[in-house]
């Protein structure tokens, strides 16, 4: 672990122990690690669903031959609704701007 990796991960803890509320984090590339670092989890879980909904409604629409411009409503519509239903990944921090 290098001086920066350290830095950004006491940055992302310090906002459990600010308060309540998060650390002005002034530098972009850290603030970017640490968003990352923070929503690392709800990324890939996020990724993982919408990658599993193409692939199985792109494989059943090929299956049953409906047409392609179905296919693009229907796999639109699902990214939709699972955006609409889970919640906004979070800020660790508060930015200076």
């Amino acid at each position: 672990m290098t001086d920066s990796d350290s830095e950004t991960s006491h940055e992302v803890a310090l906002t459990e122990s600010n308060n309540g509320s998060p650390p002005t984090i002034p530098s972009r590339s850290r603030r970017l690690v640490a968003y990352l670092q923070y929503n690392r989890k709800r990324i890939l879980t996020d990724t993982a669903v919408l990658a599993t909904w193409v692939l199985l409604t792109s494989s059943i629409f090929s299956w049953i031959g409906l047409p392609n411009w179905l296919l693009y409503v229907v796999i639109f519509t699902g990214v939709v609704v699972y955006a609409r239903a889970t919640p906004t990944w979070e800020r660790p921090y508060r930015s200076p701007d």
